[in-house]
């Protein structure tokens, strides 16, 4: 198995940046104001996951063949990774703002990288917890060294009209190694569907449509996310997994670990700000 361990990468260098990219996937379901506080907009609704579909595994050095199947359990979706990464590979994280939960980046070869996240947000439903996704006040305060705007639209496609979310993101500058990147937009598109009564998978992926509207430095090239939401009791457990491509005229080529760190932080520490925020609004009621 030619897998990466994040366990055994420079630990300082892993950790600022891998934040960086594990913010922005927290920024890739930030909704603006526009949209009600009440109202979610869902692409379609099952009653059981789709059974009759095979996800297929990730192949280390293969990443850009992988597609996330729709309508899968996060049980089903971490053991297409079995053969890239160990599960021990998870790591404790807890953060000065309260956030919290386990983290994992796998370098996949080239400039692709495989990141997880797992945590509990705590005394919710499922719906509270897409609600504080979808609510750009809260993006905000708990992005505030990252986002600079962040725009969300609903929008319909396909024969059956399915609802979807397309977000315009607007980036502050980042300090990279010696260099900054400065502003970085890019545009991306958010999928919900119910599976159920009150669980959640989400899809996110780069807007083929609005790349003319991009600018030549943003994080990646190819973005693909997969988010799943299980109420268990009173409390959701959230998993998050993303394999993306490091856009190198962000990071330098010679950097590799670096630019996987980053990438790392997308789907990782960046949505860990859900626990806190959580655990905080349990403890004002108490």
């Amino acid at each position: 198995m030619n897998c990466y361990h994040p366990c055994r990468s420079s630990a300082a260098t892993w950790s600022s940046l891998v934040f960086l990219l594990l913010c922005l996937n927290n920024c890739t379901l930030c909704l603006s104001n526009k949209l009600k506080s009440n109202e979610i907009a869902i692409a379609s609704h099952r009653n059981h996951f789709d059974n009759s579909v095979i996800q297929q595994p990730l192949i280390h050095n293969k990443a850009e063949s992988f597609k996330f199947q729709r309508y899968q359990s996060s049980k089903t979706i971490k053991h297409a990774f079995d053969n890239c990464r160990n599960p021990s590979c998870f790591k404790w994280f807890q953060g000065k703002d309260g956030r919290k939960g386990y983290v994992s980046s796998t370098k996949l070869g080239g400039d692709w990288v495989l990141a997880e996240s797992e945590q509990i947000a705590v005394d919710c439903t499922t719906q509270d917890v897409l609600k504080a996704y979808l609510t750009g006040s809260l993006q905000q305060e708990w992005n505030k060294d990252q986002v600079l705007d962040c725009d969300f639209h609903v929008r319909h496609k396909g024969l059956h009209h399915e609802s979807y979310y397309q977000q315009e993101l607007t980036l502050k500058s980042q300090r990279v190694i010696t260099s900054q990147t400065g502003i970085m937009k890019y545009s991306q598109t958010i999928s919900i569907d119910e599976i159920g009564h009150g669980d959640y998978t989400v899809m996110v992926r780069l807007d083929p449509s609005k790349q003319s509207g991009s600018t030549v430095k943003k994080p990646f090239e190819s973005l693909n996310v997969y988010v799943g939401l299980h109420q268990d009791g009173n409390d959701v457990k959230i998993y998050a997994s993303g394999i993306m491509q490091v856009n190198r005229k962000v990071v330098p080529n010679l950097l590799v670990f670096d630019a996987s760190g980053i990438a790392g932080s997308l789907a990782g520490k960046g949505t860990l700000w859900l626990a806190a925020f959580f655990e905080k609004r349990r403890n004002s009621r108490s």
